[in-house]
């Protein structure tokens, strides 16, 4: 499963974006009836109005690249109010790495997504530049600890804890 924070729904892969038709589904799933899902867990903590949130920006991204977006999607999303949230920097460091790991490729930009973390970090309230080394550990960190190989030889995400990686990429890159 993969939530995608909104703040980078514009560099998100159209493969990634595309398949959120169906993680949307299984994310009101969980916050309806598996709120303690420990690899969604941030998100489900910010209820039903980041959901909503997250929806409406999807298919703003979808309308501008063109995509398919069905009526179930557009008749919630314009039915449905919200409050903008700003989406833990942590939180879209995890999605960067992962997709990094996965090797993914950053849609309609030239950045890396080692840039584009630098980018998010450094625009947050946190205002640092995250050296390629720390960079690099966390994506090892990632791999060794929530990472396996599955049946095509590409990886894929195992037993998330995403309050446990965020609560590491945190300690790791503030204290420095």
């Amino acid at each position: 499963m993969r939530i995608i924070p909104p703040e980078i729904f514009k560099y998100t892969p159209d493969n990634s974006l595309t398949a959120l038709r169906k993680e949307f589904g299984m994310y009101d799933y969980c916050l309806n009836v598996n709120p303690n899902n420990k690899a969604m867990q941030l998100y489900l903590d910010l209820g039903r109005n980041y959901f909503n949130y997250s929806l409406f920006e999807w298919i703003k991204e979808m309308m501008n690249r063109n995509h398919y977006v069905n009526t179930f999607h557009y008749f919630y999303a314009k039915n449905n109010k919200f409050n903008v949230v700003d989406t833990d920097t942590f939180l879209i460091i995890e999605c960067i790495i992962q997709w990094d790991l996965k090797e993914f490729e950053p849609y309609n930009t030239d950045k890396s997504w080692y840039d584009l973390a630098n980018v998010y970090l450094y625009n947050s309230k946190y205002k640092i530049d995250l050296s390629l080394d720390i960079y690099n550990f966390l994506c090892e960190y990632y791999k060794d600890n929530y990472m396996n190989l599955n049946d095509k030889g590409k990886l894929k995400t195992k037993q998330l804890d995403i309050i446990k990686v965020i609560e590491y990429f945190k300690q790791v890159v503030l204290n420095k």
